[in-house]
């Protein structure tokens, strides 16, 4: 298949946006004592201009207008724009921006070095110079190699507009379509699976990471909840979905949240779903992970949280002979990762279904007031595909799903209503020895103590590609910080939140997300930090760097502590949000929820869905076991449906 970059080419830059985009850069990431590689201006235009590409016209136009204005205002200060300043004033107007008191010009500045830091930083020769070993897995090979029949598959463009017809098409491919897609296959259901993401391959995810990242990721990963605070969420945009590009973690639906959704009307049948996940298990093979599987960051939490008495152990993950390539965000180099397109879609195939990838639905089929088929049109050629089927299943994801079921004809005020997106937050420990935490499963440790109050700490290492923009520092600050970054371990969490998000369809059917976290939530977040900084401090650490602006390096637990005991701003806290759920949640009855306990939708007949939008609250653990598990569940009953 040809690479996503020969079907986008990147954006366009002017002259001038290329100056600042390099001013930029040697503002954030000045030489320091092991690092002084020059910036490469035509390199960084050209990696920007690929991720504006891939986040759209929307997104690349708001992106522009940022730099713009970045470089224009400087104007108002010292008379010439910021990329004619000199090197000193251009570093005091960028950390004017990145540490300022109000929001939107961090949030700016976090946008702009988030596009030009892992530019400079990702070049093998700085990798070099900070002593990262790069890509260790260039030459590997897949233990097992693909099973997925390519003759079930459409990859080319097509020559002209086609029409198919089956039983049920499913649109998406993760932890609810795939599965869906397999199960009904396997009853003997005519299935065409339509996937808007491309298929890729363990050859695919070889290449350096911000070219993964812009090609598996949604909008080149700049989904982002506005808000308080803004909160990117990053989503995948592939065969096998987010399953791709998560970390593997598993957690089985824990028996609190079932007894949550009885006392809400839905009552989920206790001993289905346990056979539906332990069936889902077996073939994800989700197993703990080894203990040869873990090191840096895991072995800097175990020797805290151990010190402290503190709850703490190795995490469920869907692997098959993996090696800790330590990148299972940007896809995995070995298909260790059991992922959907590894071990759903291609039994999926198997058994009869259809794929067909690099294709939107837009529009479902309504005739007498039932779901009869899908419209979708192919994003190479611009062709379209006329799916006609017995019944539609949505499982386009959380946020995809509220534009294309209110464009289906969905009416309910629930769609959209109850976002839930286990809001998160990472904390960096500079050590005093190596912690090489590349060497490292990424989400394979965790600490559990806090997990009845809806506080999951779990691993949150990155590559320094992508750490330089865990790290919002600017200056010789951010270079000491990566010239340690050998030394540094990071572990995150995340909390099961209150449900204050909201999707709205936008201009054009796109999604827009607003969230704003409740106080509630806010205490659990800093009741976790705070516990995730004494296992730190526990473990040795000469300093750790919190996710809260104007406070980020602390030297000692005390001063860490006298930050937690303090006010703190909603507005001040780095966070990201994960497992986006409840857009259009199942219910008991039609006025409570979207889709009924078969994943049916209330109003449409023959409309299903099947993904993280009908799981009723957040989870405070990982979902896509919950997902898999409620999507097994729901196509057993639709395949009884469709034989009668």
């Amino acid at each position: 298949m040809p690479s996503p970059d020969h079907v986008l080419l990147p954006v366009a830059l002017s002259d001038r946006e290329k100056r600042s985009l390099a001013a930029l850069v040697s503002a954030a990431i000045p030489p320091g004592e092991a690092t002084d590689l020059p910036v490469d201006q035509a390199d960084v235009a050209e990696k920007v201009g690929l991720a504006l590409a891939y986040m759209g016209t929307e997104g690349s136009l708001g992106v522009r207008a940022g730099l713009w204005f970045f470089e224009w205002l400087s104007v108002l200060r010292y008379g010439r724009p910021f990329s004619s300043l000199d090197s000193q004033r251009q570093t005091d107007w960028l950390t004017g921006w990145a540490e300022s008191s109000l929001a939107p010009f961090r949030l700016a500045a976090r946008l702009l070095l988030t596009m030009v830091k892992p530019a400079h930083v990702s070049r093998r020769a700085f990798l070099q110079q900070i002593s990262f070993p790069g890509d260790r897995h260039d030459d590997v090979k897949p233990e097992v190699p693909s099973s997925l029949p390519r003759d079930r598959v459409v990859l080319d463009p097509l020559e002209r507009d086609r029409t198919v017809r089956c039983e049920v098409v499913v649109i998406g491919s993760g932890a609810g379509g795939a599965v869906m897609a397999a199960e009904l296959a396997e009853r003997g259901v005519d299935v065409v699976l339509i996937e808007s993401g491309r298929l890729f391959t363990a050859d695919d995810f070889k290449s350096d990471l911000p070219k993964r990242f812009r090609e598996t990721y949604l909008d080149g990963g700049a989904t982002v909840a506005l808000g308080r605070p803004a909160i990117p969420i990053p989503l995948g945009n592939t065969v096998g979905g987010t399953t791709t590009i998560n970390s593997g973690t598993c957690f089985r639906t824990p028996e609190t949240v079932l007894d949550d959704w009885k006392r809400m009307g839905l009552d989920i049948d206790r001993l289905a779903i346990k056979e539906a996940t332990e069936k889902v298990e077996q073939r994800m093979n989700v197993i703990p992970t080894p203990d040869h599987l873990l090191g840096g960051s895991s072995h800097v939490i175990r020797d805290g949280a151990e010190a402290l008495g503190i709850q703490h152990g190795p995490l469920g993950r869907n692997i098959r002979n993996c090696k800790a390539s330590g990148v299972c965000c940007w896809g995995c180099p070995r298909d260790a990762k059991q992922s959907t397109n590894l071990s759903y879609v291609p039994r999926a195939l198997q058994n009869g279904a259809m794929l067909y990838a690099g294709f939107r639905a837009n529009e479902v089929l309504i005739q007498n007031g039932r779901a009869v088929g899908v419209v979708a049109r192919q994003r190479d050629s611009g062709r379209t595909l006329t799916v006609r089927a017995k019944a539609v299943v949505a499982s386009c994801g959380t946020i995809s799903a509220v534009p294309f079921l209110r464009g289906a004809g969905i009416r309910s005020t629930h769609l959209g209503r109850h976002l839930t997106i286990h809001p998160a937050g990472k904390i960096g420990a500079l050590m005093t020895e190596d912690v090489n935490g590349w060497n490292d499963t990424p989400q394979g440790y965790g600490v559990l103590e806090l997990a009845e109050q809806g506080i999951t700490m779990e691993g949150a290492y990155v590559a320094p590609s992508y750490g330089a923009v865990a790290f919002p520092f600017v200056g010789r600050e951010f270079t000491k910080v990566m010239e340690d970054y050998k030394k540094l371990a990071m572990f995150g969490l995340m909390v099961k939140d209150d449900g204050n998000g909201r999707v709205y369809s936008g201009p054009g059917g796109r999604p827009i997300i607003t969230y704003w976290l409740g106080e509630h939530d806010k205490q659990k977040l800093v009741r976790g930090f705070r516990m995730l900084t004494e296992i730190f401090f526990a473990a040795g650490a000469k300093q750790v760097y919190l996710p809260i602006a104007g406070r980020e390096t602390q030297k000692s637990l005390a001063e860490a502590m006298a930050v937690f005991d303090g006010p703190i701003n909603s507005w001040g806290l780095e966070l990201a949000g994960f497992h986006p759920l409840g857009t259009a949640r199942m219910s008991g009855r039609a006025d409570e929820g979207v889709v009924k306990p078969s994943h049916e939708s209330w109003e449409i007949p023959g409309l299903y869905v099947a993904d993280g939008a009908v799981v009723p609250t957040s989870l405070g653990v990982n979902p896509q076991i919950t997902i898999a598990s409620l999507a097994t569940m729901a196509a057993a009953g639709l395949a009884d449906d469709i034989r009668l």
